[in-house]
């Protein structure tokens, strides 16, 4: 089962199918448990957070949480999942319609940011990363799920390998391992996570200067000359 827990356009009343009452309760339910497992996943990690953890956050029996996930692993594949797909959207809209690959590299690292600045427990999930928590404690059905994980990063990490090439094709970078780069490039805009915090009187303005200074960062650090 997955659900989308980003915001999404709302299409017109005529075109949205009809959903029975208890299918939108299960959903609501479902993203509910999912923000309150991230919070107690990013507050404790994987290993030392329980169901009960999960279950104080929302403020309900543990009952509710495994009346839709088996067990905290799969609780957990869930948020990662749901994590991953948050960013790989963004980012490939970041990218779209942007022909000129340095100033592509720039916009898919703001919107990298951005999502963990208003996303921050679900994207510290991610960093946690799965195979360190999970590995040699998953299930036939939860190794098929990290395969298709991985096969996600690989994907995302392809689009910025893709513009890094074009922009050294352009002579816009200098010639350099862009596997190599690529995950020091994605390493950089990780770390937001660890030391970013929302803070209550931060505005937009200020959140989106933060996310464009990461951004000039990683431009500037694989030696292209960027204004910003």
């Amino acid at each position: 089962m997955t659900v989308e827990v980003e915001s999404r356009p709302v299409r017109s009343r005529a075109a949205q199918p009809k959903a029975s009452k208890s299918t939108d309760d299960d959903s609501s339910s479902v993203a509910q448990i999912l923000h309150a497992a991230a919070s107690a996943f990013m507050l404790k990690g994987y290993a030392a957070t329980s169901i009960d953890d999960v279950a104080e956050v929302l403020g309900c029996t543990k009952g509710r949480i495994y009346h839709h996930f088996k067990s905290k692993a799969d609780l957990f594949f869930q948020v990662h999942g749901a994590a991953m797909q948050m960013v790989t959207n963004a980012v490939a809209m970041a990218a779209e319609g942007v022909a000129d690959p340095i100033a592509r590299i720039a916009a898919m690292s703001r919107a990298h940011v951005l999502i963990i600045m208003s996303n921050i427990e679900f994207q510290c999930v991610v960093v946690q990363g799965l195979d360190m928590h999970l590995h040699g404690q998953t299930t036939p059905a939860q190794r098929k799920v990290l395969k298709e994980f991985l096969a996600m990063r690989d994907r995302y990490q392809a689009l910025f390998v893709g513009a890094i090439e074009e922009a050294m094709a352009a002579g816009s970078l200098p010639q350099q391992d862009t596997h190599v780069v690529v995950k020091a490039l994605l390493g950089a805009l990780n770390w937001t996570t660890i030391w970013y915090r929302p803070r209550r009187t931060e505005t937009i303005a200020e959140r989106n200067a933060t996310a464009d200074s990461v951004a000039a960062f990683c431009v500037r650090g694989l030696g292209a000359t960027y204004a910003g």
